[in-house]
């Protein structure tokens, strides 16, 4: 694999003395470098930095790679001093097949020693996220990126908490379906037959069961009824139905926009002719300036 070359310059962090996993994380957060290491017999305290090239305060360079050597204690000691003595010939054999084997099992110990971080979803390795959110039961899209997936994760403990309130469904709506909708609670959009006032089916009266205005809310959504998608409204629906408590109605309230009309000059029978709207009954204000010579001479005879 080609090593990634990096523009800006950038100096050695100070990495002595620190744990083998936090100083990756040292060197990675102040100069987005990477640590490659090497066991080295040391009395310093195991598994931490002993010496690193660069030195810190140095510049790094353009693969931005710093070594680093990690103390440990040679395996050899810990065995039976039958093991230790050997002949002249073989008396380093033993030990430098032992430092192989310190090397695979380095990565244990640096895992057990960050362990806590596999739980937290904002800084969690990227594949874990599966795995933590099965914790939750809580599913994850493939659609979806990896900033959405741990905000996602991180809130799931606030949705379970606040299920069936309205801060609750606006913010599942917000997460899920990416709408910011206003919840209404008390409100109910069509009042029903109304005598002496307007009643359109399909526009403000609905033919629907017996409701409590208390027991109803409206999600309001910043879209037109003619301009939302119907995979978009379905998973709208889909939430609030998820959501909502159970005894509950609810009712879409879309973005209302006033009708446009043409302007016109005066009325024009078979083209417009919409009292209050483009035209109105008397007034001289609405007669449009004219070229025509007769109407000319007659308001100046007036």
């Amino acid at each position: 694999m080609a090593e990634r070359i990096f523009e800006t310059p950038a100096v050695a962090p100070p990495l002595f003395g620190l744990p083998l996993g936090q100083a990756r994380r040292v060197a990675r957060r102040r100069a987005q470098a990477r640590v490659e290491f090497k066991l080295v017999d040391s009395e310093e305290k195991a598994f931490t930095v002993v010496c690193q090239s660069p030195e810190a305060g140095e510049a790094l360079p353009p693969s931005r790679l710093i070594k680093v050597d990690i103390a440990t204690r040679p395996w050899i000691d810990f065995l039976p001093g039958i093991y230790q003595d050997a002949d002249e010939e073989n008396a380093d054999f033993l030990r430098r097949f032992l430092l192989i084997s310190a090397h695979l099992t380095s990565s244990v110990e640096e895992n057990l020693e960050f362990v806590h971080e596999l739980f937290d979803p904002r800084i969690t390795n990227e594949k874990w996220l599966p795995w933590l959110a099965s914790w939750l039961a809580m599913p994850l899209l493939e659609g979806w990126d990896e900033e959405k997936r741990r905000e996602i994760i991180q809130r799931t403990p606030e949705l379970y908490r606040k299920r069936g309130t309205a801060e609750g469904l606006k913010l599942a709506l917000r997460l899920f379906a990416d709408v910011k909708a206003e919840i209404h609670e008390g409100e109910w959009p069509y009042p029903g037959l109304v005598i002496g006032r307007s009643s359109t089916i399909g526009k403000d009266t609905v033919l629907s069961p017996p409701v409590f205005a208390s027991q109803c809310f409206t999600v309001e959504l910043p879209d037109r009824k003619d301009e939302i998608s119907r995979e978009r409204l379905r998973t709208v629906q889909a939430l609030v139905e998820t959501e909502k408590p159970a005894h509950a109605h609810y009712a879409l309230v879309f973005e209302r926009t006033e009708p446009v009309f043409e302007k016109v000059p005066f009325l024009h029978l078979g083209k417009t002719g919409r009292i209050g709207v483009d035209a109105r009954i008397g007034g001289l204000e609405d007669v449009p300036a004219t070229q025509d010579e007769e109407l000319q001479k007659l308001k100046a005879s007036v």
